[in-house]
């Protein structure tokens, strides 16, 4: 079928199912987007915002500028980026992405994200999409974080190593953990299968949530140990403020 018999595919079928939000599911008139309300409560991360670990700042302190939160809580990665604050609006969006497969919202969270991490491409070789352990993924049936970054890939110039990172533990769930007790969650689950891939290489892991950092950490300090040049990060939305607010 031709690009033409696409499109009148395309427009019959919204004849019978119109569009919908990808966050609320109401009707639309213009698919692979939100409707207004949602546009609105999207809080979008724009400057001022911390050099470090991306978070918005209460006032501009010009460049460089860095949270005081890294007085106590510095990552092990080099930077993050987020298109978003994580709130009622991006935690449905990750929602519809993680759990109910709906089609499109990765496309949204790339086309999001890209202007966000332009800063990251400077020192970026790869995406490297979070891994999940193989029995998750087998009820979940797919990994929402390398159907962002193979969405996010072609808007940014930049290719997927999508098996060069294992995980290899499957950790008990993050939800309710303080940070020293993710990092021990998490200590040893990940594996570099692939270090041809990442030795020399400025790696961009992607994932769609970013909460207290210590899945970041923990990749970040397996990929320096196999030779990594730079590791940053991009998701979609992060934690900002309330340490208690959880994505799950």
């Amino acid at each position: 079928m031709g690009a033409a018999g696409t499109r009148l595919g395309a427009a019959a079928a919204d004849l019978v199912v119109p569009p919908l939000c990808l966050g609320c599911r109401r009707p639309l008139v213009d698919p692979r987007t939100l409707c207004g309300p949602c546009r609105r409560g999207l809080e979008v991360i724009a400057a001022p915002f911390c050099d470090i670990m991306g978070t918005p700042l209460a006032f501009d302190a010009g460049p460089g500028a860095r949270s005081p939160e890294l007085r106590w809580n510095h990552p092990l990665y080099d930077r993050a980026r987020a298109a978003a604050v994580f709130g009622p609006v991006s935690q449905r969006l990750v929602h519809q992405l993680k759990y109910h497969d709906v089609p499109g919202v990765a496309a949204l969270m790339a086309r999001l994200m890209a202007p966000a991490m332009a800063d990251l491409l400077a020192d970026g070789d790869i995406l490297v999409p979070v891994p999940l352990h193989r029995r998750r993924l087998l009820s979940r049936r797919y990994n929402q974080s390398v159907l962002i970054a193979d969405r996010l890939a072609p808007l940014v110039g930049l290719p997927v190593a999508r098996d060069a990172v294992r995980r290899v533990r499957n950790t008990p769930h993050q939800v309710g953990l303080s940070r020293e007790q993710r990092a021990d969650n998490l200590y040893g689950a990940f594996r570099v299968v692939r270090p041809e891939a990442i030795a020399g290489r400025g790696v961009i892991l992607v994932d769609d949530v970013l909460t207290s950092g210590a899945t970041a950490d923990a990749l970040a300090v397996t990929l320096r140990a196999a030779g990594a040049r730079a590791v940053s990060v991009a998701v979609f939305a992060r934690v900002v403020g309330e340490a208690n607010r959880e994505p799950a």
